[in-house]
């Protein structure tokens, strides 16, 4: 679990701290953002469910974290400009949830496998 946790935030920290810093100079330089910012999403959603073992849970959890990490961007700007902090966020939970529902269906992961720790023993 240990190890599936530290993957999981390690992941999340890429593309989250990307998306806060990165993210928050395109969205106020122009409006297509995402378009350069996903690829990296996806990449970091893919290797976290590589690196934890093709659980289809770890990218949600992921995405999560991420979109935490890009409502941060609303300390730093003025209640006027907060849309350019919101529509990033549902950019990026649609983006992750997307992404991890085509992973999992890709590459038809078993359902035992769906559950980070599930308690029972084959």
């Amino acid at each position: 679990m240990k190890n599936k946790l530290s993957v999981i935030l390690f992941w999340a920290v890429c593309w989250g701290l990307a998306e806060a810093v990165i993210g928050f100079v395109l969205h106020f330089a122009e409006n297509s953002a995402g378009i350069l910012l996903y690829p990296f999403g996806a990449y970091c959603l893919f290797m976290a469910f590589e690196k934890s073992g093709k659980k289809a849970v770890v990218p949600v959890l992921v995405t999560l974290i991420t979109a935490f990490f890009k409502l941060s961007n609303l300390a730093f700007t003025s209640p006027e400009f907060h849309y350019r902090v919101y529509f990033p966020v549902m950019a990026i939970l649609s983006e992750g949830l997307i992404t991890s529902g085509l992973l999992f269906i890709t590459t038809l992961v078993p359902v035992q496998n769906l559950l980070i720790n599930p308690g029972t023993k084959k």
